[in-house]
C-alpha cells in the first residue's frame, strides 16, 4: 500500500508579512514551500494538498462590492469557489513544474456539507480579506458588515464559519489518488453547502480549511496529516516571555491546553482541533509545522508531532 499524505497550506502564507498580496507573490510562495518536496513529488507516494484562502476570498469579495451596478453580484460561497480556482492554478502549475510533468496533478472544486442550523451562522467569527484603515472600517460597520479587530486595532471582515460534516467529492478524490494523481482539493475549506430534500444548496459562509482537511484526511484514510502554518509549531503561552514550543503531544494534552486558552480560535486553535480529531479518529500521526520544515516534518523531525503513542 502506497503511503498517502495530506498537506494543508495556510492561506495567509501566500503573502509575506506586511506585504500586499500579488499573483507573483503567490507563485513565489508555492515554489518556495513545495521545493523541499521535489523528491516526494516524483516518487509514488499519494499526495493530497489542501490550502487556505482567507486573504484571497476577501479580495474577491472586495472586487464584487466595488463592481456592484457594473457586474452581477456573487454570493460568498461562489467567491470561495473562485478562490479554489485561483490558488489551485498556482499550486497545480508549481507542482507540474517541480515534477517536470512526471506526475499528473489536478485541482478539484470541492463541496463541503455543513449543518443549516449551525450556530456559526448567527455568530460570524472567521476573518477574511485585507485589513482596513479606520475610515473604511467605519464605513463597513455603518453598512452592517461584521468586523474583527486585532491587537493593533486593525480591522478585518468576519463571516460565518460552520463546522464541516462531510466532503461531497471524497470518493472521487480517493480514486484519483489511487491512480497516482496529485490532487489539490478542499481549497479554503471547500464550498459550503447544505443538504435539503436530497439536493445540495450553497450557503454564504467560509469553512475552516484545517477542520475540513481533517474530515477529508479521515475520509480518504490518509496515513499522515501535515498542517503548515507561519510558525515552527504549536506553542503554549505564545508571544509571551514564557512561550514554549511543543515538540510532541498526545491529543489529550493539546485538548487541555486548548481549553486553557493557549490556542486562539482565529489562529492556532483550528489546527490543533484538526490534529486532535484526525489522530483520535485514525490513530495515525499529525504534524503542525512551518513551510521551511515541511520535508523534515513528514519524517517527524520538525514541528509539533501529535500522536497517541506519546504518553500524557
Amino acid at each position: 500500500m502506497k503511503e498517502r499524505l495530506v498537506v494543508s497550506l495556510g492561506g495567509n502564507a501566500f503573502a509575506r508579512e506586511n506585504e500586499d498580496m500579488t499573483m507573483l507573490g503567490q507563485f513565489e510562495f508555492a515554489a518556495r514551500t513545495l521545493a523541499p518536496l521535489k523528491a516526494l513529488l516524483r516518487n509514488d507516494r499519494q499526495l493530497l494538498v489542501t490550502h487556505g484562502n482567507g486573504p484571497q476570498v476577501g479580495y474577491i469579495l472586495t472586487r464584487v462590492e466595488e463592481a456592484l451596478g457594473k457586474a452581477y453580484s456573487l454570493p460568498l460561497e461562489v467567491c470561495v469557489a473562485e478562490s479554489e480556482g485561483e490558488i489551485g492554478y498556482v499550486l497545480q502549475q508549481t507542482i507540474h513544474n517541480l515534477t517536470k510533468g512526471q506526475r499528473p496533478v489536478t485541482t478539484l472544486l470541492t463541496q463541503v456539507v455543513v449543518d443549516k442550523d449551525d450556530p456559526a451562522f448567527s455568530h460570524p467569527t472567521k476573518p477574511i480579506g485585507p485589513y482596513f484603515d479606520r475610515e473604511h472600517a467605519n464605513t463597513l460597520e455603518q453598512a452592517g458588515i461584521a468586523l474583527i479587530y486585532d491587537a493593533n486595532a486593525r480591522a478585518r471582515r468576519v463571516v460565518p464559519s460552520p463546522k464541516p460534516i462531510k466532503i461531497v467529492e471524497t470518493q472521487v478524490i480517493q480514486k484519483m489518488l489511487e491512480l497516482g494523481v496529485i490532487v489539490i482539493a478542499a481549497g479554503g475549506g471547500g464550498i459550503p453547502v447544505v443538504e435539503r430534500d436530497g439536493k445540495l444548496k450553497g450557503v454564504e459562509a467560509v469553512v475552516d480549511k484545517d477542520l475540513a482537511t481533517a474530515v477529508l484526511a479521515i475520509g480518504i484514510n490518509a496515513d499522515q496529516l501535515i498542517l503548515v502554518t507561519g510558525v515552527p509549531g504549536v506553542y503554549t503561552d505564545f508571544e509571551t516571555p514564557n512561550a514554549c514550543l511543543i515538540s510532541r503531544a498526545h491529543p489529550d494534552e493539546l485538548e487541555n491546553w486548548l481549553s486553557e486558552g493557549h490556542f486562539p480560535p482565529g489562529s492556532m486553535g483550528p489546527k490543533v482541533e484538526a490534529a486532535i480529531q484526525y489522530v483520535r479518529t485514525t490513530g495515525k500521526r499529525a504534524v503542525i509545522c512551518q513551510p521551511s520544515d515541511l520535508a523534515d516534518a513528514i519524517l517527524s523531525q520538525a514541528g509539533t508531532i501529535v500522536e497517541l503513542e506519546h504518553h500524557v
